[in-house]
């Protein structure tokens, strides 16, 4: 993988993302902890729009059927 470093070296869209936000600060229009933040919040926004189903395998799903029976049950 390569580091943050080599990927702004290497990668224009990567370079200009850095770029915008270096002017960000440069301008005084926000801290580097508001980008940071506003970066987390952008992927957090983005994964809640896009939900993925997930697959689990049937035997997980009736292992944890089991277990709830199990422990779900009256104790005598």
């Amino acid at each position: 993988m390569k580091t943050p470093k080599e990927k702004y070296m290497n990668d224009p869209e990567y370079h200009h993302l850095v770029q915008t936000l270096e002017g960000l600060i440069e301008r005084a229009r926000f801290t580097p902890s508001e980008l940071r933040e506003a970066c987390v919040l952008a992927s957090i926004n983005y994964e809640m729009r896009h939900i993925r189903d997930s697959n689990i395998d049937p035997r997980v799903v009736d292992a944890f059927k089991t277990i709830e029976a199990f422990t779900g049950r009256r104790k005598r």
